[in-house]
């Protein structure tokens, strides 16, 4: 009985102080309001309906991962703050770019056509190993994600002499990240996502999942940005809430290519229906390791889902 009595009290003081973080935080409180708003004009009342449940998903998760880590670790000292978030934001630009040029949203000439060539002969290339079929287009999109974001993020690290903990290359945190995995995995398998091929092959495509978005999108969206930004802010969350906007922000060439409006694509930037910048910011914030976040992400989508989806 007590120690149910003392668990209900750590959620209650838990939640409160969330709500107080909020309330402290206007940048972030808009940004859910609007996010809903806009949930609602661009997709209709079933995409509010879930944007709120994933909200509540998110305030869950929250509470998880503040209920399994001791604090939020010193962070490892940045020598030249300025320099390196110019340099991070300078890759944001760049890969920005890429996207909009081989995704062709912008036909920008010589450029896209070059770029698009690139990467087309890479697509003809993967496809002349011997791969296993199912593999292929997924081992493409790492490969291109790589070309496109890890590498250039690997060489401003390098470039700048940051240490692996100030990137976020730090303990992985098994119990937590098992646990996250873990529940990813038994939504997966309630809703047949584990079941949709074999064993082998939903694994395969998971472990390619870690190098087509999970460690180079935590790699500069977490390790080297957000935690560049939190060096600007009093309140880390007001940095978390705008490396979040630009983790959307850098999908919006993809969302066109697959047939959506560009006003529409450009406006979900700022839509919480599945907010997973937010979260994964959060937890690097209470971890300060990018390993967590890197094999829940990759998790996403081929083991499971984070939050429900339409």
């Amino acid at each position: 009985m007590q120690s149910g009595l003392t668990l209900s009290a750590r959620s209650y003081a838990l939640a409160s102080h969330i709500w107080m973080r909020l309330k402290e935080t206007p940048l972030l409180l808009g940004w859910l309001v609007t996010g809903l708003l806009l949930t609602l004009l661009l997709e209709g009342w079933m995409a509010l309906g879930m944007g709120l449940v994933n909200l509540l998903l998110l305030g869950l998760y929250v509470l998880l991962i503040r209920w399994m880590t001791s604090g939020e670790p010193a962070q490892q000292p940045i020598k030249r703050p300025r320099l390196e978030l110019a340099a991070a934001l300078a890759i944001f630009v760049l890969v920005m770019v890429v996207q909009l040029l081989d995704f062709g949203v912008w036909t920008a000439s010589p450029w896209q056509g070059w770029v698009r060539g690139f990467f087309a002969g890479l697509n003809q290339w993967v496809y002349t190993l011997n791969l296993a079929d199912w593999a292929k287009p997924g081992f493409f999109s790492a490969v291109s994600s790589t070309i496109k974001q890890l590498l250039p993020t690997l060489l401003v690290i390098f470039l700048l002499g940051c240490g692996q903990h100030a990137v976020g290359l730090a303990r992985p945190h098994w119990r937590l990240t098992a646990v996250l995995v873990g529940i990813t995995a038994i939504f997966g398998l309630l809703i047949g996502v584990l079941l949709r091929a074999p064993l082998v092959q939903v694994v395969g495509l998971y472990g390619i999942g870690i190098f087509i978005n999970a460690l180079p999108e935590e790699l500069f969206f977490r390790g080297l940005l957000l935690s560049r930004l939190k060096k600007f802010f009093s309140n880390p969350l007001n940095a978390l809430v705008i490396s979040a906007l630009l983790f959307n922000a850098v999908h919006v060439p993809i969302e066109i290519r697959n047939g959506v409006p560009p006003l529409t694509a450009v406006l979900g930037i700022f839509c919480t229906d599945y907010p997973t910048g937010l979260l994964w910011g959060y937890l690097y914030l209470r971890t300060r390791s990018i390993l967590p976040g890197m094999f829940w992400h990759a998790a996403n989508g081929r083991l499971g889902f984070i939050f429900m989806d339409l």
